[in-house]
């Protein structure tokens, strides 16, 4: 199989659209920042077993696997982010690092040593590779990919 046979095979990555999606799993409240809060603040030591009293408490039976479902579910893409950091270019830790708020896009740019327009396009390129990284990092990472039909 020739390079042209792979890459004509692979689906199309709209690369704008790919960015803002990266962007958006990162600082959209609901997604990444509400996944590192639970990671955060729900300790598995916390939970209480439930007592053996004979009765059955069904609901808080319930109620401990969901806290320790969502708590796994969020660490195992917690862990998936702070990997994908890890191996990922030095420019793509800076631009994450600017878009998770550890440092002002300014500083970032500096480090970089970009002007402003320039470094938009860096920034484009490094939320691309965090796509990419970040798909393989476990069977449940979602694909931030955006595709072209």
């Amino acid at each position: 199989m020739t390079s042209e046979q792979i890459t004509l095979d692979m689906p199309r990555v709209d690369y704008d659209k790919t960015a803002e999606s990266v962007l958006e799993f990162l600082t959209n409240k609901d997604c990444y920042p509400k996944l590192k809060r639970i990671c955060l603040t729900a300790n598995p030591k916390n939970l209480q077993s439930p007592s053996l009293s004979g009765m059955s408490s069904g609901s808080f039976d319930n109620s401990a696997d969901r806290k320790m479902s969502r708590y796994l579910a969020a660490k195992v893409i917690v862990d998936a982010v702070a990997a994908t950091l890890s191996k990922g270019s030095i420019e793509m830790k800076i631009v994450c690092d600017d878009v998770l708020g550890k440092i002002p896009p300014v500083r970032a740019m500096e480090q970089l040593h970009f002007e402003k327009s320039r470094y938009y396009e860096v920034k484009k390129r490094a939320l691309n590779e965090f796509a990419d990284i970040f798909e393989v990092q476990g069977y449940y990472c979602p694909d931030l990919h955006v595709y072209i039909d």
